[in-house]
This record gives structure tokens, C-alpha cells and sequence, in this order.
């Protein structure tokens, strides 16, 4: 057995259902208190092992572990009052706190629940921090009768499809809108099918769209010129007839007496 960091001896202390032991090296540095049960369930301390420690000092990183192979249960805050709704003033039954280093939850098999009658939670850093990150490999689901999101700047990106749907009045307000489509940069078939579709040539400023020009020519092309002439001889002799009905009944309009 190698000898303890602190030079001293080991000590251990055997009862019939668990012991008492101190100064053995473990994964979680030198045991400077541990007591064990018949069915391996721990609970220790051990010694500073250096490992995150502070460039400063302080009072080093001594370690508390427990250890059980099956379920650990806490019943908390029996004696405390009983809150009226809406009454938001915290009244702790729990207190976890750390005062450097991060809190780690895991379930390696299992689903992680957390209930109450209200939860919050909040990302209070500065500068670089303040973030709050939801990753689901599947789904994320909210539902609630009112959801809200309030910020200065909301992005929604979908890689693949975004469904919207109100069964009720749905209300858009904005200072400006853009809406725009990438199908053509993005699709190169669809580009080939709009292109043909619609031949729309991007002009240039001080430039008639060329696509136009070319559906005015074809237009210009196709009237019978002659045929202008005819229509037009006979507006004009439809205009002078109305003229004079109009004069024979307004005296002084058109050509009537």
C-alpha cells in the first residue's frame, strides 16, 4: 500500500455492516474521511488533488463524493409556510450554490424532470456570457395557452421546411418588410424553369427591359395598320353624330342649332 501525501497512517475502523477508513489513495485523491456500507455505498472526503485549483490560493479542492447503487431521496422545507397564488417572494427549501465552477446534472439512462409550481431560469453573465442553449436531437416541444418572445432581434431559420398556422386572426406588423424566395439560387432546375417561363432580363438603369421591348415588337407587328385607319374614320364619325344630338338638345353644344 503507498504511503499517504501526508505521511501518516493509514486508519481503519471495521464493524459488521460497515467501516470506517482514512489516508488510502483513491480515483478521488487521498480519503481523509470515508465510511462504507455491506453494499458499497459510500460517502467521503478527500484531500486536495490540485486539479482546478485556484492560481491564488484559497481553501484548495478538497472533494465530498457519495455513492449508492440504487435510489437517493431528500424530503425537504415540512415546516415552511404555504404560499398564497401569485405570491413570487422566494422562500428556499434547497440551496445549491457555487461559489466557482459549473453544475453538471447527468442521466446517462434516465429522463431528467423538473416540476414546480413556477420555474425560472436565467442567464445573468455579461460581456461574452448571459446564454442560454436548448439542444434536442429530435424535438423540442412548448406548449402553453400564451407563449411569448420578446427580444431585440428574433431569428427563426428552418434548413428545411417552416409551417405556420392559425386557427384564429393572425396579426403581422412591421416598419419594413422584405420577403424573398432563393429558389433560383438555390435550385438549379427551377432557375432553368423560371428563366423560361418568364424570360425576365434584369435591365440596366436608363434601359427598357429587354423581354418587354421583345413582346412590344412582336405586338407592334401584328396590327393591321389599315385596319387602325378604318377604326379610326369611324370614332371620329361616331363622335360628330353624338355632337350633334347633343347640340339639338343643349342649344349652343356641338354642332345642333
Amino acid at each position: 500500500m503507498p504511503t499517504p501525501k501526508d505521511k501518516q497512517n493509514p486508519e481503519s475502523i471495521k464493524y459488521k455492516r460497515f467501516e470506517f477508513s482514512s489516508g488510502n489513495e483513491t480515483i478521488h485523491g487521498m480519503s481523509n474521511y470515508v465510511v462504507q456500507t455491506q453494499e458499497a455505498q459510500t460517502f467521503g472526503f478527500y484531500a486536495d488533488t490540485g486539479q482546478g485549483k485556484s492560481k491564488t490560493g484559497g481553501p484548495g479542492t478538497g472533494k465530498a463524493v457519495l455513492y449508492t447503487p440504487g435510489s437517493s431521496t431528500e424530503v425537504l422545507g415540512e415546516g415552511l409556510k404555504v404560499r398564497n397564488a401569485g405570491d413570487v417572494v422566494q422562500l428556499p427549501a434547497k440551496i445549491i450554490k457555487c461559489k466557482r465552477g459549473d453544475t453538471i446534472i447527468e442521466c446517462e439512462n434516465g429522463d431528467v424532470t423538473i416540476r414546480g409550481r413556477n420555474i425560472n431560469i436565467e442567464a445573468v453573465g455579461g460581456g461574452q456570457d448571459g446564454v442560454i442553449n436548448i439542444n434536442g436531437n429530435r424535438i423540442i416541444d412548448v406548449n402553453a395557452p400564451d407563449i411569448r418572445l420578446q427580444g431585440e432581434k428574433i431569428t427563426s431559420k428552418a434548413t428545411k421546411d417552416l409551417s405556420m398556422i392559425s386557427e384564429g386572426f393572425t396579426e403581422m406588423k412591421s416598419a419594413f418588410t422584405l420577403i424573398a424566395s432563393q429558389a433560383d439560387e438555390d435550385f438549379g432546375v427551377m432557375a432553368k424553369t423560371l428563366q423560361e417561363a418568364t424570360s425576365i432580363i434584369k435591365p440596366k438603369v436608363g434601359e427598357a427591359t429587354k423581354a418587354i421591348e421583345k413582346k412590344l415588337e412582336k405586338k407592334f407587328s401584328e396590327i393591321d395598320t389599315d385596319s387602325l385607319d378604318q377604326v379610326g374614320d369611324a370614332l371620329e364619325g361616331i363622335a360628330n353624330e353624338a355632337g350633334e344630338v347633343f347640340g339639338n338638345i343643349f342649344p349652343g353644344f356641338g354642332g345642333g342649332g
